[in-house]
């Protein structure tokens, strides 16, 4: 039995601007204290980077709770990411940043709130088991597409073949939450962040590291989240 939810604003509602601000403003908390621990050990960080992990961090956290201004912070942060991707020359999770999660937003901000039956409120579900087959094939081919793409392209793209798997998954990952399917936050918890965890320790990006440890943290409350109200929607 589909679950059919009310319609709601295009903008969000009243309770969607609240946590949005409340999110922003947690954000810059955590975000501020970050740069205070990273400058004391020595460390600078960018505007730019600052500024991606605080719409970054708003973005997830209104994840969690379906809140469609979560689109809206995922927007900005993608492009502020993307930039500085590009400047590090980490050349295909940038290019994912401008190609595929700005317009996939986009779409997921009308989905999220027409996609579901009459044009009201997309409901969660889950993926059945062809739909898991369907989606790692998917993966696969995103994966070695990317690779075959960015070797043409780039002579030298630092660390391909781990880059390219973590793009693969975001890619996978940001489809299923498009779509509103609890097991996104499977592939957001390990295939993404704790991929992209270890690749900017590796890479010397400790601000990026605490995001994704951070996006880790969140990815594992938002299952419990929908998977409760993917529950009492559906008996």
């Amino acid at each position: 039995m589909t679950t059919i939810r009310s319609r709601i604003p295009l903008f969000g509602t009243r309770e969607d601007w609240s946590e949005t601000v409340v999110s922003i403003l947690g954000a810059l908390g955590v975000t501020f204290l970050y740069v205070f621990v990273a400058e004391q050990l020595g460390t600078t960080t960018s505007w730019l980077e600052i500024w991606s992990l605080v719409f970054s961090f708003s973005c997830v956290w209104l994840s969690r709770s379906e809140n469609i201004f979560s689109m809206h912070a995922g927007i900005i942060a993608s492009v502020l990411t993307g930039v500085f991707l590009f400047r590090i020359d980490v050349v295909a999770q940038a290019w994912l940043q401008f190609l595929f999660f700005v317009p996939i937003q986009l779409y997921g901000w009308w989905h999220w709130c027409r996609g579901g039956e009459a044009r009201t409120e997309l409901a969660i579900t889950k993926l059945t088991r062809k739909g898991w087959v369907k989606w790692l094939i998917i993966y696969c081919l995103i994966w070695l597409t990317c690779m075959w793409v960015f070797s043409i392209v780039y002579s030298q793209p630092q660390y391909l073949l781990w880059d390219t798997s973590i793009v693969g998954a975001s890619v996978l990952a940001q489809m299923l939450m498009t779509l509103k399917k609890i097991e996104s936050w499977f592939i957001w918890i390990i295939p993404v962040n704790v991929s992209s965890a270890a690749f900017f320790v590796v890479t010397d990006v400790p601000a990026f590291v605490l995001m994704y440890v951070v996006f880790l943290v969140n990815a594992s409350l938002a299952y419990r989240n929908w998977l409760l109200t993917f529950e009492r929607e559906n008996g």
